[in-house]
């Protein structure tokens, strides 16, 4: 059917779904361009609500949460001694990223539509790995300085990170990949649709083998747990996998079992970083108890209790911690709204048993990365990440309304 003969509500639920995907496709590539195909599909779908008359208060608690979520973020921005700023980022982030998680809730709402939704998203998977292959062969790594103790590892000369812009961000972007791939390939395997199998388990090794180029402890260690959790949940097998590590400890004696081995000995700049880091963290939390020093104030506020590094010149943004982080910018109350978000997707989606492997489970090992990795790092402060999170929690939502 021509474009034209469509009517005109349908025809604008038609653009606001190409807009979502493109989405899904530029915010891991361009999160500048990702941004406003963004806002163009939020300002879309509040015209079409308004003028179907279609604009209502969120229905049933996971949607209340995320919306009480997203005032209480921005009551605590408001009252941030930095507030200005702090409004900014929140209006950028949190606002956005519940703009993206009711768009993918309302306007992917079919199988088709699912399905559309994630081969842009396992596809683009795909292309960031091909372009951090690229990078990490032919790009000169100008920030390995910034990234990795020289003195504890001398030899490490390259970390990948792609489109993502830094290591630990391109790790937990693969992971919520992989969790969502790995899955897939688990279910089409046990169809024993090989020709898919193939190409599906061909993209699966490419992300993993590109998780181990972050060279990120954090993520490595996130993926373990993931791997335990979807073998005690999906398949029993897979715990075999997790072999591969004292194996390579043993047999293996290059950077990547030096990484691993680094996170017991106490001696890498980084991991005492994340000790005072989080120390200094708790003393903004008691000081701060309730709304928190304002969203996305933490590079702000720092320096006032840094004892660390008596250096002004160097920015710490975040504190390698999500709990600490999210407590001590918005209040403990938000860290509980935002943990209630994430375990109540994941456990009202796994609750749907007619779904198949991927539906039901990816947003348990979604939400598995999240809370492993954010006791040693905090990557949601990241545009492009925060972004993909909220759009699979969106997606879970769509699932779990759609109860055919």
């Amino acid at each position: 059917m021509e474009l034209s003969l469509i009517p005109n509500q349908k025809r604008l639920t038609f653009y606001i779904e190409r807009l979502i995907y493109g989405v899904v496709i530029a915010m891991p590539l361009q999160p500048m361009v990702g941004d406003v195909l963004l806002w163009l599909a939020i300002g879309l779908a509040l015209y079409d609500l308004i003028s179907s008359k279609s604009l209502s208060l969120p229905t049933g608690y996971l949607s209340w949460t995320v919306m009480i979520f997203v005032i209480w973020t921005g009551v605590s921005s408001l009252m941030s001694p930095n507030w200005d700023w702090s409004i900014q980022s929140w209006f950028y982030q949190i606002v956005a990223g519940g703009g993206m998680y009711y768009l993918v809730r309302t306007y992917i709402r079919t199988p088709k539509q699912w399905n559309y939704f994630l081969r842009a998203f396992l596809g683009t998977a795909v292309l960031v790995c091909i372009i951090g292959a690229y990078q990490y062969i032919f790009v000169p790594n100008i920030h390995i300085k910034e990234w990795v103790d020289a003195a504890q590892f001398p030899k490490l000369m390259r970390r990948m990170s792609s489109t993502l812009q830094n290591p630990n961000l391109l790790g937990e972007y693969l992971l919520f990949t992989l969790s969502i791939g790995g899955l897939g390939t688990i279910q089409v395997l046990k169809a024993k649709d090989w020709k898919r199998f193939a190409y599906m388990a061909l993209a699966v090794i490419c992300m993993l083998l590109c998780l181990v180029l972050t060279y990120s402890r954090g993520m490595w260690l996130s993926l373990a747990v993931v791997v335990f959790v979807a073998g005690i949940c999906v398949e029993r097998r897979l715990l075999y996998a997790l072999l591969v590590v004292p194996l390579v400890l043993f047999f293996y004696h290059g950077e990547v079992s030096s990484r691993l081995w680094s996170l017991f000995s106490g001696q890498d700049t980084s991991v005492m970083l994340r000790w005072a880091l989080w120390d200094s963290t708790m003393y903004m939390i008691e000081d701060f108890p309730v709304f928190g020093i304002g969203w996305d104030a933490f590079w702000m506020t720092y320096p006032d209790y840094n004892y660390f590094i008596q250096d002004p010149t160097v920015i710490i943004y975040h504190a390698h911690n999500l709990y600490l982080q999210v407590a001590a910018e918005t209040g403990p109350i938000s860290l509980c709204l935002l943990l209630a978000i994430l375990l109540g997707h994941s456990r009202n989606i796994q609750k749907q048993k007619h779904l198949a492997i991927p539906y039901r489970y990816s947003m348990t090992l979604i939400t598995v990365v999240v809370l492993v990795s954010g006791l040693f790092d905090h990557a949601l402060y990241s545009q492009q990440v925060s972004m993909v999170l909220w759009q699979l929690l969106g997606f879970s939502m769509s699932v779990i309304r759609n109860k055919k």
